[in-house]
């Protein structure tokens, strides 16, 4: 038996290897959830699996792939667990993105986030932009459980926490949990940040030096062949799922995309 998480956005949870009908059908996993993988189930392409539901241990099956992803992955280390747990927090406290930023009770969730870098007098019923207020809250709430990502530049501008992760990489800090590189340098992980301009073109050479620029980030939280899932904040007007395409070698595309920074995590 091994420990395994939902690698996909939804997975129906069965009790029998049988997808005709939903009568059989045990419950909904998210992405992130963790489970017990038992082994391979009666039927070829499925997988026989326990997980805790409202505190009981249930058994059933899932589908070891839908559309030739697979539905279930190796959990990676700790420390970038523990920024994917807060990012899938996030995700599930907004409705898995349907909940909207200016509904009571998720705007005040909005001003949590702004609070947290001192900003007390913003919430989701003004009109800030609060995706890197919502990234720097979910990396802060990884920090109770491994130190580093303390060190973080907590802002409301994504532009900020670019700009600081380059500079820590340029001079190899040990003690910063990230460093910025270009997409094309490093292939993504679990528990990174990929970020991308809005509204006015711009570039990792506009990172780099510290020009303050509209953009947006995400943290990676599942890994495919040919794209990558992300969980941010502000994304229509939720904390939501994005997908971002990958290149046939791996990396971030960044062809028909804004994208330009791949924050890799170093906690």
């Amino acid at each position: 038996m091994a420990r395994k998480l939902i690698s996909i956005e939804a997975l129906n949870f069965r009790s029998t290897p049988d997808t005709s009908s939903l009568a059989n059908r045990i419950d909904i996993l998210h992405l992130g959830q963790s489970v017990t993988e038992i082994g391979p189930a009666t039927k070829s392409g499925w997988v026989e699996i326990a997980v805790e539901i409202d505190g009981i241990t249930k058994q059933g099956v899932v589908k070891a792939e839908i559309n030739e992803l697979l539905t279930l992955r190796e959990p990676v280390s700790n420390s970038r667990e523990a920024l994917v747990v807060e990012a899938i927090k996030e995700w599930l406290r907004f409705e898995q993105g349907q909940a909207k930023d200016h509904i009571d009770p998720y705007f005040r969730f909005v001003g949590e986030m702004w609070k947290a870098i001192g900003k007390d007098h913003l919430d989701g019923q003004d009109e800030n932009p609060w995706s890197a207020a919502a990234i720097s809250f979910m990396v802060r709430n990884a920090g109770k459980s491994f130190q580093k990502y303390n060190n973080f530049k907590f802002s409301g501008r994504h532009s900020d926490y670019m700009h600081d992760s380059i500079k820590k990489q340029k001079v190899a800090d040990i003690n910063a949990p990230f460093w910025g590189f270009r997409l094309f340098q490093k292939k993504p992980e679990i528990g990174d940040i990929v970020g991308k301009w809005r509204e006015e073109q711009s570039d990792f050479d506009d990172a780099e030096v510290g020009r303050n620029f509209s953009s947006h980030c995400d943290i990676i939280v599942s890994i495919h062949p040919d794209f990558v899932l992300t969980i941010g904040g502000n994304v229509k007007h939720s904390v939501s799922i994005s997908r971002y395409a990958k290149t046939p070698n791996g990396y971030i595309d960044d062809e028909n995309e804004n994208n330009i920074i791949l924050m890799v995590n170093k906690v």
